[in-house]
């Protein structure tokens, strides 16, 4: 296929993704919640581990399968790289379940997803990436987007209004750490898109760290993990992680395809995903205006990303840069 529609695939791979996430979540949310399972709920990093060891199958058999080296190219530099990556995902997943713990939830979702924005900056500051006017406000429309869904208390607090409870000073550094890692984690790839790495081994990276790391960090948030799951369990946590390696993977695709802060931008559209799927799968509360009003800007700027990459690639080499190294 014409390297012309690259960025097009890459975009779609990145929307392919955050269903996959999304997908996943709710997933993860039925086992977490006792619902699925009714004589046990899972704990977070009980769900990272289940979820990584059974990824960790998936994507090893496929690398074989289709003679992938599983861990990469012999060079030390890559694969110091690749677990600096792997890590990073573990960083990602261990500061945003504890952010959300302690923190609203809107409060945690809006900071996390100041990633796709850190991520655009970065990669113009480090990558020498370009960043264009329509991006930077795509990125901006859909951040705008999110926090009118997610009605975040932490800006009353920013606005100087006390009447809102106190929050948790750890909260707010580990979710602000989670968009840093989820921002490392998406340079990486950038990093490595010319070095002759697959997408499954960034995948396979992730998966082996987060299998040696999640027990240790069940531990010490003295988690009770279940020691025999049931037939109906495993079948759940298979497919959470079906759906997880697939999603990383695409991941992975995307943003070998696409520019950093374009791609990273398609993640906000897991935000409208997961507010569809809280009132129509879950039958949680109803969404208001402003709810329906954020997740329709979200989802406009999607498709507008993947009409100007359809119809009018051109214009990038066109529009000057909002931001340049």
């Amino acid at each position: 296929m014409s390297p012309r529609w690259d960025p097009v695939l890459g975009l779609l791979c990145m929307l392919g993704g955050s269903l996959c996430f999304s997908l996943m979540a709710l997933v993860a949310a039925e086992l977490g919640s006792g619902r699925a399972t009714p004589h046990h709920k899972f704990e977070p990093f009980e769900l990272v581990f289940w979820r990584s060891l059974f990824m960790l199958i998936i994507t090893m058999s496929s690398s074989l399968m289709k003679g992938v080296a599983p861990l990469g190219p012999k060079v030390t530099s890559t694969r110091l790289i690749l677990i600096f990556r792997g890590l990073c995902g573990v960083g990602f997943m261990a500061t945003y379940y504890y952010s959300l713990a302690v923190l609203p939830m809107s409060d945690a979702v809006v900071l996390t997803y100041t990633s796709p924005v850190l991520t655009a900056l970065a990669a113009t500051l480090f990558l020498g990436e370009t960043w264009h006017s329509l991006d930077f406000l795509g990125s901006a429309l859909c951040l705008t987007g999110v926090m009118m869904i997610g009605k975040p208390p932490i800006l009353f607090h920013l606005l100087g209004q006390k009447d809102e409870a106190e929050l948790s000073p750890l909260g707010l550094l580990a979710a602000s750490t989670a968009a840093l890692c989820a921002t490392c984690v998406y340079l990486i790839i950038r990093i490595l898109k010319d070095r002759d790495v697959h997408s499954l081994v960034f995948v396979n990276y992730l998966a082996l760290a987060a299998v040696v790391t999640s027990p240790l960090l069940g531990l010490a948030f003295e988690e009770r993990w279940l020691r025999r799951p049931s037939p109906w369990a495993l079948t759940l946590l298979f497919l959470l992680a079906s759906l997880a390696s697939l999603g990383e993977t695409l991941l992975a695709v995307g943003l070998k395809m696409e520019t950093a802060a374009k791609a990273t931008s398609m993640n906000y559209l897991q935000v409208v995903f997961a507010f569809f799927f809280q009132g129509d799968v879950l039958g949680e509360a109803a969404s208001d205006s402003l709810s329906q009003l954020g997740a329709a800007m979200i989802s406009a700027w999607g498709v507008v990303a993947l009409a100007k990459e359809t119809w009018a690639p051109e214009v990038d080499e066109k529009e000057e840069p909002l931001l340049k190294r």
